[in-house]
Parts: structure tokens; sequence; C-alpha cells
């Protein structure tokens, strides 16, 4: 046990005879500081946006209630390899998501939309907006100018 002589009346100091209980007591409380930090450093850790991994679902489920006729396939995710770009919205973080699909063509026969031979390979943009409770989700075609609105661009996610 260690002795503690009044330094003042808040705060009490261990005696020199004591000292190398206050260095074991010390060394103690740094292990219980370590394990605590490595516990807590391997919990999932939460975040208001999904991965790459988690996003196919929700690209085609936005797809489906935006476009009349489906993708055929997700060609390539995360085009440029960086990750997810974060963009300032009005008052909040807005996450783009990159996709390659293809679709292919469609001609209306009888009233009908049915596929075409060919097809082409498109850019799509899934946008999330995790503030939005309605709509959270929406997807524009064509090319994303990082230069255009720089100003706006927080950089990447992963």
């Amino acid at each position: 046990m260690i002795k503690m002589v009044p330094y003042t009346n808040l705060v009490c100091l261990p005696t020199i005879e004591n000292l190398s209980n206050w260095t074991e007591m010390k060394h103690s409380i740094s292990t219980w500081i370590i394990i605590f930090i490595f516990l807590v450093g391997i919990l999932p850790v939460y975040s208001n946006y999904p991965s790459y991994d988690k996003i196919d679902s929700i690209l085609k489920k936005t797809w489906d209630e935006q476009f009349p006729t489906p993708y055929q396939k997700v060609k390539k995710k995360n085009i440029n390899g960086k990750g997810i770009l974060k963009y300032r919205g009005k008052q909040n973080t807005i996450y783009i998501y990159t996709f390659i699909v293809f679709f292919s063509h469609h001609k209306i026969e009888d009233k009908l939309v049915v596929e075409d031979k060919g097809g082409r390979e498109m850019l799509v943009k899934l946008y999330h907006d995790p503030q939005d409770k309605l709509k959270p989700y929406w997807i524009e075609i064509g090319e994303l100018d990082e230069e255009q609105d720089r100003n706006k661009f927080l950089g990447y996610t992963n």
C-alpha cells in the first residue's frame, strides 16, 4: 500500500520511501490504458456511409426507382481507384460513388420496351446524403468534373 502525505488539501503525493510502489502503480495504469486503446481499436467502427463492398444492392434499388429499364451489369466500381468522394453540400457532406455500368440498347415493339443488339458502357455517379431521410440516394449519369467544383470537394475516403 502506498503511504500518502498531504501536499495540499486537494493533492496527495507519495513519500520517498514508497516511490517504487508509485512507479509500479504508474506502470499498471499505463498497461490498462494500452489495453483499453487496443480494445477500442478492434471494435467495428460506425460510419454514416456504406463502403463499396456493400453498395451494390443500393445502386440496383436506386436505379430501379429512377430509370424504367435496368442496366445489365456493373463493369467497374471506384473507377479512379481513390475511394468514395466527399463533397460539400449546402449544410452537410455528400458521398459520391462512381461506377461503369453496361447498358444494352433497347427498342419499342408493340408498345413494349425490348432489348436490342449492342449496348454501351456509361459512367454512373451514385450520390449519398446521410442527412436526407426521405431520399438519401440518387443517381446521375455522366462525367465527374473535379476541377469545376474543386472548392466543394473535401477529398476521398474508403
